[in-house]
Parts: structure tokens; C-alpha cells; sequence
């Protein structure tokens, strides 16, 4: 009786070679809300770059403001998907989120604008800026509808569960941010301004909000090294800045009644925003003081 002798290398089947590739597994389909993340965030970053340039806004600020919301938003989506991260300092879902509530607040009220100045369609860049403003809109709201559903209860769940789980500086600086909202919502189908002049201080205060709902989320919280209370002080600081020279351009003009209205309660938004994050910033300021006091012997 005679044994068959091990298989060498040469005699091992092919199929069981070893390659740089047989070891990386396939990665799965993408499921329905990255789906949605993905594609809505590379069209709000792309119509971010044409509206530039055919003049529905300026490429500067607004446009810069578009395309990073919508990468971060695509970007996020991508990387994390089918992938634990364990406990990052910003959640994926708090990315995804900022980039979607950034381009939907920006894209709903640059329709509004648009809407309420058909006749001078020229200064928004005609035709193509007309059909950019709607694609932005819908591709906003898209990526915000999708970055919600990484929680549960609907598109209001990450707002109503900060709510429900912050303190009082965390609701004044919501409360601030939706009356920014409402107020420039005003201001650019009634008032005074052009969206164009508000996307900054808009971005700053949408920001704002969006750490403050962060550092509340009751199930994946932000980890910063300082008080996140501290970051929205300093993003509210710089929007009540803007805040300041628009009401001191707005002085000079002659406004009538509505015009004031919205005015009035976007710079109280502002108010509000600083007001909410300078309660939290005092009160992070005290624990940090007395976690560094030496106990006594």
C-alpha cells in the first residue's frame, strides 16, 4: 500500500491561490437611505458649483457653503456605511444631518426668493438658475429627509428628542435658529434682502443649532474636549457680527412695516441663539472650574 504524497504548490488547485484579492470581501449594496444620502449630496454639491457660475448666487460664500454641505453629506454616507466606528467625536448621522439641514434651509428659501421675484428672474440667473434653484431645493430637502432616517420617528425625530432630552440653553438656541429661519424667510418673499446677503450668518446659526442638538442626542452624544456650548457661542458671536452690519444697512434704506417685521425677528433670533449658548457656555464654565479644584485633604 502506498500513500499519495501532499500536494505541493504547483499541485494545489487554482482556485485556492492566494492573491492580494481573495482576501477583500465585497461590499454589500448600499441600502435605501445611504442611497438617498449619497446621490441627494453629490447633486446639491454640483448644482452648488453651476448656480455660480450661471449667477443663481455667488459662487464666494453660497456656493462654497453648497458644495461642502453636499460632499460632507455624500461623503459620510459613503465611508460609514456597513462600518462601526465605535464612539466618534461627531456621530456620521450628526454629519449626514448638518449637511442635509444646510442645503434644504438654503434651497427652500432660495425657491421662496426665486417665487417671489419672477419678474426679475434675470438677477437669479435666468432660466438656468430658475431650474438649479428648484434642483436645489429638492435635492436639499432629499438629502435632509434621508439623513433623518437614521433615527427613528420621522423627519422631526432628531429635533424633538433634543428637545425633549436638553436644557434650557439647548432650546433657546433652537428656538433662536427657527426664528432666524422664519425671519429670512420674510426677508426675501416680503422684505428687504436677498437670500445672497443672509447665507452666511444662516450657515453660522444653523450650525450652532446643530451642535447644540448634538451635544444633547440622548443616544449618540458629541464628544468635544471643551463645552460644545463654547463652539455655538462662537458661531452665534460671528452670525450676530453679520447680524449687526445688516441692520445697520438696513437703517439707511427706506422700509416700510413688513420690512421691519422681518428684519426685527431675524436680528431676535440672533439674540435668542447667543443668549441660549451663552447660558450653557456660563454654566460649562462653572463645572469645568470646579472639576479642576483640588479637593480638599
Amino acid at each position: 500500500m502506498t500513500t499519495e504524497p501532499d500536494p505541493t504548490l504547483d499541485d494545489a488547485p487554482l482556485d485556492s491561490a492566494v492573491g492580494p484579492d481573495a482576501a477583500r470581501p465585497t461590499r454589500p449594496p448600499f441600502d435605501q437611505r445611504t442611497q438617498l444620502a449619497c446621490g441627494s449630496g453629490f447633486a446639491v454639491a454640483v448644482i452648488g458649483l453651476l448656480g455660480g457660475f450661471v449667477g443663481a448666487w455667488t459662487f464666494d460664500f453660497t456656493g462654497l457653503i453648497l458644495i461642502v454641505a453636499g460632499l460632507v453629506g455624500f461623503g459620510t454616507a459613503y465611508v460609514s456605511f456597513g462600518r462601526d466606528v465605535g464612539s466618534p467625536t461627531v456621530a456620521n448621522r450628526d454629519l449626514i444631518l448638518a449637511g442635509g439641514t444646510i442645503s434644504a434651509a438654503l434651497g427652500v428659501l432660495f425657491i421662496a426668493e426665486i417665487v417671489a421675484d419672477l419678474d426679475g428672474l434675470d438677477a437669479h440667473g435666468g432660466v438656468f438658475g430658475l431650474i438649479l434653484t428648484l434642483g436645489l431645493g429638492f435635492a436639499g430637502v432629499l438629502l435632509y429627509f434621508a439623513a433623518t432616517e437614521w433615527w427613528d420617528g420621522g423627519p422631526a425625530a432628531p429635533w424633538t428628542a433634543a428637545l425633549a432630552s436638553g436644557d434650557r440653553a439647548t432650546r433657546l438656541v433652537l428656538i433662536g435658529a427657527a426664528l432666524v429661519l422664519i425671519g429670512w424667510l420674510g426677508n426675501v418673499t416680503i422684505g428687504f434682502w436677498f437670500l445672497r446677503a443672509g447665507t452666511e450668518v444662516i450657515t453660522l446659526i444653523v450650525l450652532a443649532a446643530l451642535v447644540m442638538r448634538a451635544a444633547a442626542d440622548p443616544d449618540q452624544p458629541l464628544r468635544l474636549p471643551l463645552p460644545p456650548d463654547f463652539v455655538a457661542l462662537a458661531l452665534s458671536v460671528l452670525g450676530a457680527i453679520i447680524a449687526i452690519q445688516h441692520t445697520s444697512a438696513f437703517i439707511g434704506k427706506i422700509a416700510g412695516i413688513e420690512d421691519w417685521i422681518c428684519q426685527l425677528l431675524y436680528v431676535a433670533g440672533v439674540v435668542v441663539v447667543i443668549v441660549g449658548a451663552g447660558i450653557g457656555s456660563a454654566e460649562g464654565s462653572r463645572t469645568l472650574t470646579e472639576g479642576t479644584k483640588t479637593p480638599p485633604a
